[in-house]
């Protein structure tokens, strides 16, 4: 018979009261993303810890926490049924705030919603510049925008791995053409030289063509700037090819899916996070990989500590109003404006006048052993 240890029998019953009792929460909240389908991962960690953080501030008797009603749909990664979830959580649910998109796509299509309601929207993982380019008043995200996520890590490639030459290749979407050219404007601004770029179809499977004109740019490294499942097959058919260049793929490497599709070649693959366990030298960010340490027996991935924070600032907000249970969605939206250095488990937060956010950058490598820290960029 196997036994279930304490300390994860006591956050399983933690999450159950948590949301037990917010059948007569005042303060609804919803959370959208795609919880099916190819990019189910963003959806399904980034809910897991907005629930965890959740369960943790009503444990604490957190004012706004108790007062709150977590509302989740599954979008499927669809910028249509995204639209679909966020008009019903606005018309049908009364929320105050909708913790969502996960992919660009999708959040611009929730903020055509949101913005016309008149409803604060925050986003844990979009990067496309324009979301905040928009005299949107309504949406904030946690997520670095594609030019600072950029701009990082043409420093880093340059200055620590001393790179001159990058080929970049860009998936074809918001997301991977705002990445791409964020990182060629910072490594413009320092020097770097763009060796090549190609884009190619989200539903792209053969990369071997682009692959062959990549090696002969013979660049210092290559930068991927696309979903895990493409970056993974362009590193796969690199190791086929028996191509030997250094390369960067973004997020992707902190999926153990990456490693899964792109097999041995996925060794010796940098990537920048969202967030990497144990990176964060805070009290808070110790504490929050402690704590999930306990309840699941591992570290908590980037898009569940992205999820965790997105809750845990929503509720510390609400917490500042003078009546949380009279809180308005103006409200809120004020007082995010007001956020500076607020401590969450993947760093600290500062937002900024347009919405976007100032907060750490980790580097990683993918070794034999899993991901390892290559540098912290603040």
């Amino acid at each position: 018979m196997n036994i279930i240890p304490k300390k994860t029998v006591k956050w399983l019953a933690l999450c159950a009261v948590a949301f037990a009792s917010s059948a007569g929460a005042e303060i609804k909240i919803g959370l959208i993303g795609p919880m099916s389908g190819a990019a189910a991962v963003y959806g399904t960690e980034a809910k897991k810890g907005a629930e965890f953080a959740l369960a943790q501030l009503k444990e604490a008797r957190n004012k706004a926490a108790e007062e709150i009603k977590l509302i989740s749909a599954d979008s499927t990664g669809n910028p249509g049924l995204a639209a679909q979830a966020a008009e019903r959580m606005v018309s049908s649910d009364g929320v105050t705030a909708i913790i969502g998109g996960m992919t660009s796509a999708e959040t611009q299509a929730i903020i055509e919603v949101t913005r016309k309601a008149g409803v604060v929207q925050l986003s844990p993982l979009a990067q496309d510049n324009s979301l905040t380019q928009q005299g949107n008043q309504w949406f904030f995200r946690i997520a670095q925008n594609a030019d600072d996520f950029g701009a990082k890590a043409a420093q880093w490639m340059m200055k620590d791995h001393g790179a001159k030459r990058v080929f970049i290749l860009a998936r074809n979407d918001n997301y991977g053409i705002s990445n791409a050219d964020g990182f060629a404007a910072g490594l413009k601004e320092l020097g770097g030289v763009e060796a090549g770029r190609a884009t190619y179809e989200p539903t792209a499977k053969d990369f071997r063509p682009i692959l062959r004109n990549v090696a002969q740019a013979k660049p210092d490294f290559v930068a991927i700037m696309g979903f895990y499942t493409d970056a993974a097959l362009i590193v796969k058919q690199m190791g086929e090819m028996k191509m030997k260049v250094a390369v960067y793929a973004n997020t992707a490497p902190g999926l153990p899916q990456f490693s899964q599709i792109a097999g041995p070649a996925s060794i010796g693959t940098y990537g920048a996070l969202y967030y990497f366990a144990g990176s964060v030298d805070t009290e808070r960010g110790k504490q929050f990989v402690e704590q999930w340490k306990s309840a699941y027996k591992r570290a908590p991935s980037q898009y569940e500590a992205m999820g965790y924070d997105a809750m845990l600032l929503l509720a510390h907000t609400l917490d500042t109003l003078p009546d949380v249970k009279k809180a308005t969605s103006e409200q809120l939206r004020d007082a995010l404006l007001k956020v500076s250095g607020f401590q969450g488990g993947a760093g600290p937060i500062s937002i900024k006048p347009n919405g976007d956010v100032e907060r750490p950058l980790p580097f990683v490598r993918l070794g034999k052993s899993g991901l390892e820290l290559d540098r912290l960029v603040q």
